[in-house]
């Protein structure tokens, strides 16, 4: 099926736009209501203009020092810049020993270091990146502040090129 011209895109029947369709769209109805179709889209989005729907605005790398409880758990999306490829040794008390993470700084203009756990999902690309490198990271905090050198520890999600 195919919008016959272009068409608004609704949040629920004469609720709120959230787009608009154009005749090249293929959609799948999937329930009719008085003379409304619901519709399932299959379509490409840049990652980098995504976000968790549970991430945090402005949720900063010192929030999550001074609240490490309180941040557990909790998704951000940061820019941050790659430093380096690392393996976990056992000084790192909350990863896995030999875990894979990114050394990072950030996020933004913070100077704070980051460790980026890569789950096996993401180890290849997380390969990629030479140090200095740019990157946005979806990820979920798994310590706010870790011990012993205080550095946050992340769960990546997601992990794309600036």
């Amino acid at each position: 099926m195919h919008p016959a011209k272009s068409a608004r895109l609704l949040i629920a029947p004469n609720g709120d736009a959230i787009g608009d369709l154009g005749t090249k769209a293929s959609l799948e109805p999937i329930a009719r209501d008085r003379g409304w179709v619901k519709v399932r889209l299959e379509a490409w989005v840049n990652e980098r203009d995504l976000t968790t729907m549970d991430s945090v605005p402005g949720l900063t790398a010192a929030d999550l020092h001074a609240d490490p409880a309180g941040t557990r758990g909790r998704s951000v999306r940061w820019e941050v810049q790659v430093l380096s490829l690392q393996t976990a040794d056992p000084l790192r008390r909350e990863m896995a020993r030999d875990e894979p993470y990114l050394l990072a700084r950030g996020p933004g203009s913070e100077n704070a270091l980051l460790y980026l756990a890569i789950p096996p999902s993401l180890a290849t690309v997380a390969a990629t990146f030479p140090p200095m490198t740019t990157v946005i990271i979806n990820a979920k905090v798994r310590s706010g502040k870790s011990e012993p050198s205080g550095a946050p520890i992340l769960d990546l999600i997601s992990i794309t090129k600036r």
